[in-house]
């Protein structure tokens, strides 16, 4: 009966759990799961209060200090507008662990790997340093999570070097406790904080410190707005290109621009950032609110004397907002407003009869060449000597300059000439030579080095290293003392730069081949091979501000590539391009494909052509071709020789909607999308790049990497669609109640029923008669109905 009984009740449970598993699996398919938030602390950047300056602002990282002596330096511009008021200061979060050979030596049973796991005392300090100004010597006296705020006074911002650099500096130094074991680890936390109260002022307008203030290279990012007049001319355009591209290139590509039209210049647009109002005096009567030095009557600057087509640039107050500036591009001609905005480009002013204007009358496109010596010492360069004295790594930068059309000779090189202490670990002491971002040289330390004053070595310079324009030569150091715990006032940690080192810097002239940069992969180039874009023209569309916009952040990011001494770029009309001037240029066409005339004069020349008067692709050397709806958007990059000049190269940037061309432009600005540019046609679809080379023949492909060929386009998607909604069945759970119910009564009256069985087994064995067959049946039903009775009765006296 037992056996029975286990058996029954086995396959109970194998069915019990076989529609927990049928539920389970019914109900996942309508589950849909989401990442959880880990919660953490608030980033600082995100709080309200403008005084507060975030690690995550000034794009430092969680920093770790090795014991027994390490340091870090940062630096960073305040804004030009901060004045800071009493009240500033530090809020340092540290993570700090030592080992256990710290620890007081009575605790003998400490073990010296491991982590003291309570406070503890002469474990070290952090010196915090401002410019040179020791702030605070930290104790760290606890292990674990640690925050100290440091008061910091407004006299410590002060810099000897440029007004509003803020150069900091901690260092960790062990002390004495450093020679029982020299693990200590300090961490800086990207919670860590300054609090700088300050007000509010006007910047200057002086137009000797341009680009300042529109470009401040502090830690909140720099922003430009150029406005134009609502239909300016093809000259007006050239003109906002020509800024952009200058502006591109003195702010290193570090400023954010955009383009609006005057009659889409909002009120909050207008407070928002700096403004460049680039035009003809007659296109833009908002300039007669302004309080110009040079005032506009009727549409024209006021001149007394000079030419009719003088350019016009001045500096002033915003009227919207006291913390920005409005920059005048302008003139009473299209000759005047592009001679002022080449000047511009150039960022070096000559004031006229106020500091903040300035009158252009004539501009050279074409390279000036100051005579440049071949070797310049840095004293000649005019920089100083430079003495390295803090543990950890250090560097110092000299710029120099290589004129458009020129290159560095193969034997340029830098002499370097230096001096150091004997008291360094020359196995973790070294110097770098650093150009442009790529190191060229290091240099070993020895004993021998040590035992002279002024050590001379040779660094080559690459020739592909130097770039047109300017370059920045890094000699990074770092030095290591021999003896870590030695004291820091003996001033055994030394490294000397003499202002003896030599730059030989000999030019040769540039030659440049056009149709060996003939592909995407190669793009900025050939439009780089002339640093003042004096070959590059813009073909735009007409009534098309996206168009301007794409145009603008191009502009910007080949003058920051081109680096010219100014910038003479040209701009045309889709529909005006005379034919005597397409010979003479790379043309850069930018649009809608059936809004621009001269793709449809090029169509069959393009690497992939389209549909007569359309946005939409012929066929496509793609092994599968998509059906995709032509209201999908897509951007096209195209680039092929010029029908009219084959040394020159035509590159078309296209979109069949607004999103499409913004995609296209981002492939050409954005690196993690440039760097996957090749052939000689790009579709781009948001961040998915499928490239192809139809020069190339379809049973062959000799490139290194294979190009894509299969076009996988996803048809335009709603995203404010609703999901799918995925409905759970209401029957499972009324179901799985009923059974588990039906469970325990089987299981009840199997119990049961072996309880009378046993019992009615010994009452008939003591009786000496068997029980008839329907004996045990017989009894459960009794005992049934005796028990749903009483339950009967139960409900009815309630």
């Amino acid at each position: 009966m037992n056996q029975r009984f286990l058996k029954l009740f086995l396959i109970l449970a194998l069915c019990t759990s076989l529609l927990f598993g049928l539920t389970d699996s019914i109900k996942a398919q309508g589950i849909q799961f989401f990442k959880t938030a880990i919660s953490e602390q608030k980033p600082f950047s995100q709080t309200p209060d403008p005084s507060v300056v975030t690690w995550e602002m000034l794009e430092l990282g969680e920093t770790h200090l090795v014991g027994p002596d390490d340091a870090i330096y940062f630096s960073f511009m305040l804004p030009a507008t901060w004045k800071l008021i009493e009240g500033a200061s530090l809020n340092l979060s540290l993570g700090v662990a030592v080992t256990a050979g710290i620890q007081d030596q009575s605790d003998s049973t400490a073990n010296n790997q491991d982590q003291i796991p309570a406070g503890f005392i002469g474990a070290g300090t952090l010196t915090v340093m401002i410019n040179d100004t020791a702030l605070a010597i930290l104790p760290l006296d606890q292990v674990g999570e640690v925050v100290k705020t440091i008061p910091i006074p407004v006299d410590a911002f002060s810099s000897a070097n440029i007004d509003g650099l803020v150069e900091v500096g901690l260092i960790l130094n062990t002390g004495t406790s450093c020679y029982n074991f020299d693990q200590m680890n300090v961490v800086v936390r990207t919670s860590s904080y300054f609090t700088l109260p300050h007000n509010s002022t006007q910047p200057a307008t002086n137009l000797v410190s341009f680009p300042y203030p529109i470009f401040q290279n502090s830690f909140i990012p720099d922003s430009v707005l150029l406005v134009i007049p609502d239909q300016p001319s093809a000259a007006e355009l050239q003109a906002a290109l020509t800024v952009a591209s200058g502006l591109g290139k003195l702010g290193d590509g570090s400023l954010v621009f955009d383009m609006v039209t005057l009659g889409k210049l909002t009120t909050e647009l207008k407070t928002a950032s700096h403004l460049i109002f680039i035009g003809n005096s007659a296109s833009l009567p908002v300039m007669e609110q302004f309080q110009l030095t040079l005032p506009i009557s009727e549409g024209q600057f006021q001149v007394l004397d000079g030419s009719v087509d003088d350019g016009f640039v001045e500096m002033v107050s915003s009227p919207w907002n006291n913390s920005n500036v409005i920059l005048i591009v302008s003139g009473n001609t299209d000759q005047g407003t592009i001679k002022a905005a080449q000047a511009v480009s150039t960022g070096v002013f000559q004031p006229n009869q106020s500091p903040n204007l300035a009158v252009v009358n004539e501009v050279k496109t074409t390279p000036v060449l100051v005579p440049q010596p071949t070797d310049q010492t840095l004293t000649a360069m005019g920089y100083k000597g430079r003495l390295f004295e803090s543990r950890g790594v250090r560097s110092v930068a000299y710029n120099f300059n290589v004129p458009p059309g020129w290159i560095a000779a193969s034997d340029s090189s830098f002499e370097l000439v230096f001096g150091h202490s004997a008291l360094l670990d020359y196995a973790s002491s070294g110097i770098v030579i650093v150009l442009n971002g790529n190191p060229i040289g290091s240099v070993r330390l020895s004993d021998s080095s040590a035992s002279i004053s002024t050590n001379k070595v040779l660094i080559n310079i690459p020739v592909s290293a130097v770039v047109p324009g300017n370059n920045r030569l890094e000699v990074r150091v770092n030095l290591e003392p021999q003896d870590v715990c030695s004291p820091q006032n003996m001033r055994g940690v030394w490294l000397n730069i003499w202002p003896d080192s030599t730059l030989h810097l000999p030019l040769d002239l540039a030659l440049i081949n056009p149709s060996a940069s003939l592909g995407l992969a190669s793009y900025p180039a050939p439009f780089t091979y002339y640093p003042l874009l004096d070959n590059t023209a813009f073909v735009l569309m007409h009534n098309d501000l996206e168009s301007w916009r794409a145009a603008v952040k191009i502009a910007a990011f080949l003058g920051t590539t081109a680096k010219g001494p100014i910038t003479a770029l040209n701009v045309y009309y889709g529909d005006n391009l005379p034919e005597a001037e397409r010979s003479k240029y790379n043309l850069l066409v930018i649009g809608r494909p059936s809004q621009l005339p001269i793709i449809g004069e090029i169509n069959k020349d393009l690497p992939i052509s389209f549909l007569d008067g359309s946005d939409v692709l012929a066929d496509g050397n793609f092994q599968v071709t998509y059906r995709i709806p032509p209201d999908a958007p897509i951007g096209y990059v195209e680039i092929l020789p010029s029908p009219w000049n084959p040394d020159n190269v035509i590159l078309a940037v296209l979109g069949n909607t607004v999103q499409g061309l913004s995609w296209a432009t981002s492939a050409l600005i954005d690196s993690n999308l440039r760097s996957q540019l090749a052939g000689n046609f790009a579709m781009i679809n948001d961040k998915q790049i499928i490239t192809t080379d139809t020069r190339l023949s379809p049973a062959i492909n000799s490139a290194p990497t294979p190009i894509s060929e299969v076009a996988v386009i996803p048809p335009n998607v709603d995203e404010n669609s609703p999901s799918p909604v995925v409905r759970e069945s209401t029957w499972v759970l009324p179901v799985f109640v009923a059974s588990i119910i039906l469970i325990i009564l089987i299981s009840a009256v199997v119990t049961i029923g072996s309880w009378l069985r046993n019992r009615t087994r010994g009452v008939v064995q003591g009786e000496g008669h068997q029980p008839g067959k329907h004996g045990y049946f017989s009894s459960i039903k009794k005992w049934l109905a005796a028990f749903f009775e009483k339950a009967k009765n139960s409900q009815k006296d309630k």
